[in-house]
Parts: structure tokens; C-alpha cells; sequence
């Protein structure tokens, strides 16, 4: 019995699973960004800076918790230290709007949540999936959109095309992640179809999981439509993206619950950046575009 999208959005009402609503960045282009290219360095926007909270207008830092494995949102320059990517773009444009510096910390991503509510982080620019239950412990202030997928060795030697075809098999995903949700959620729908379940491999960081594929210890790897694109375009000899993208779903900025000062400032920045065509520069130059997500709303996961 196949698994319809329909039965799978039964369990999971975060993904759309509307293939067409989501396309991944073009595998030809993706991520081709130059990690060297520079915007213009932003004007304090007094407007947004005097929403910050007075600790982090005294301190001058906002402390930014990140997974850094996962391009071209955020991963490491070759000196193992200097952050490249999107968020880490983004991180340093908003940082300029508000006059404080956004200061970004190497975090396991199934740990990042926690470190926020216990405030040793400000907030989280991860590319973390804006989801329901993560908005019991913090707001979300969104900026991009992102389907799910799966990623295959070249040549798709076990004949994964759709969704339905990782019933029993072994799924590489980053703990905690957005792909480790949503394996959650297959295996649910594997299930109810008289499926086996998933063979759910978590791993601490997205480049274990990829490695886990490499080294034929997962038959996939579960995650975000963005990052895989950039896996196939940095290895197109290694990898491919058999299937569309199971939905959209918002990306969001996490913010502890109880810091509505610096949701709103972050948010107030990133109008900013709308406005002035900072955000869509950054887009374009990590090949974002399709992921555009515009009028930084708050909370709109499901």
C-alpha cells in the first residue's frame, strides 16, 4: 500500500507535502554563492536599536547559537574558526542595523533550545523550522521558507524516489533537527500503511549524517531541501536529490519566550534589511532566492 501525501499530513501538520509549493535550489546553482562577496555595511537603524534590551545594548554583543555544519546557511571557513553562510551573512547585517555585534557559538543543534531558555544564548540563527511545539520556549521571528528531503549516493542504488520509499530503511538525520522530526512522522505514516518503521540514525551534527551515507552506514539522509542542494552541488559526482520536496515550512530566528524586547528588535532589524535590499541581496548571492520569506512574521508554524 503506498503512503499517500494525504496520510502523511495527517501526522505531521507542519509539512503541506504540496511537492509543487517548494522547489529545492537548483542543484546546478545552489549555494554557488561567493562566501567573500560583501554588502555595504548597514546604518544603525535608531529606531530598531532602541528596542534592544538594556543588558545587550550595554554588553554590545547579541550571543548566537548555531549548529555550524549545515552550508550555506552556516558552516566553517577552511580555518576551522571564521563562520561563512547565509545566517552568519544575515547575522552580521542585522547586527549593524541594531549597533551591536552578533557573536555566533558552534552549538549542538538538539541542545540549542535548551541553551536559550537557560539564557547562555541570546537567540539562535540555525536555520532552525519554525514549529508549534518549539513555541511553548521561544518566539520565532521568520525569514526564510524550506521543504524536506532526502539525499542518496550518485546513481540512487537503492531506488529511493519518494517518501514512502524509506519504510525500513536506515535515515541519517541531525539530532533534533527539522529531518529528525519528520522521520518521526514518516515512520508514523510507514506504520499505519503496514509499512516497517524507519531506521532512524541521529547524528550530532549535519556533516556526521553525510559522512553515515558516504560510508554506506545510511541508506539517505532526512533534511531541509537547502542544505542537500548544496550537497549536490559540491559533490555532484557523490550525490543526488531523488525526490521534490515533501512541503514548505517557515525558517525561523528562535528568541527565549520571556525576552519579547529582543523579538522585537530582531524583528524591527529585519524589516530593515527588507526595506533596503540588504535581505534580498543576501538571497541572491547564496543562491536563496525561492526560499525568500518576506515581512519577518512571528510564529507562523504549525
Amino acid at each position: 500500500m503506498r503512503i499517500s501525501t494525504i496520510s502523511l499530513a495527517a501526522v505531521s501538520a507542519a509539512v503541506a507535502l504540496a511537492a509543487s509549493a517548494c522547489a529545492a535550489p537548483d542543484a546546478g546553482t545552489a549555494g554557488a554563492g561567493d562566501p567573500k562577496a560583501t554588502t555595504a555595511a548597514q546604518t544603525v537603524d535608531q529606531a530598531a536599536a532602541s528596542k534592544l534590551p538594556a543588558d545587550i545594548k550595554q554588553a554590545g554583543v547579541v550571543k548566537v547559537a548555531s549548529g555550524v555544519s549545515f552550508p550555506p546557511m552556516e558552516y566553517f571557513a577552511s580555518d576551522n574558526k571564521t563562520v561563512l553562510g547565509f545566517d552568519a551573512d544575515l547575522g552580521k547585517a542585522l547586527g549593524e542595523v541594531l549597533g551591536v555585534e552578533f557573536e555566533f557559538s558552534n552549538t549542538n543543534f538538539d541542545g540549542i533550545i535548551a541553551g536559550l531558555t537557560a539564557h547562555r544564548f541570546d537567540l539562535g540563527l540555525t536555520s532552525m523550522i519554525d514549529k508549534k511545539e518549539r513555541q511553548a520556549s521561544v518566539d520565532f521571528v521568520d525569514y526564510l521558507s524550506s521543504g524536506v528531503t532526502f539525499l542518496v549516493l550518485k546513481g540512487n542504488p537503492k531506488g529511493l524516489k519518494t517518501q514512502d520509499d524509506l519504510c525500513g530503511r536506515s535515515v541519517a538525520v541531525e539530532k533534533g533537527s527539522t529531518g529528525d522530526l519528520v522521520a518521526d512522522d514518516l515512520t508514523a505514516a510507514c506504520q499505519k500503511a503496514g509499512k516497517p518503521a524507519l531506521k532512524k540514525a541521529p547524528f550530532p551534527d549535519q556533516a556526521s549524517a553525510i559522512q553515515a551515507l558516504q560510508s554506506d552506514r545510511a541508506d539517505a539522509v532526512l533534511a531541509l531541501d537547502l542544505t542537500l542542494a548544496y550537497n549536490v552541488k559540491q559533490d555532484p559526482e557523490k550525490f543526488e536529490v531523488p525526490a521534490k520536496p515533501f512541503g514548505t515550512l517557515p525558517v525561523g530566528i528562535p528568541v527565549p519566550k520571556d525576552d519579547p524586547q529582543l523579538r522585537d528588535a530582531v524583528q524591527a532589524a529585519l524589516k530593515v534589511l527588507e526595506e533596503n535590499g540588504t535581505y534580498q541581496q543576501l538571497l541572491s548571492k547564496w543562491n536563496l532566492a525561492d526560499q525568500s520569506l518576506t515581512g519577518a512574521p512571528l510564529n507562523t508554524g504549525q
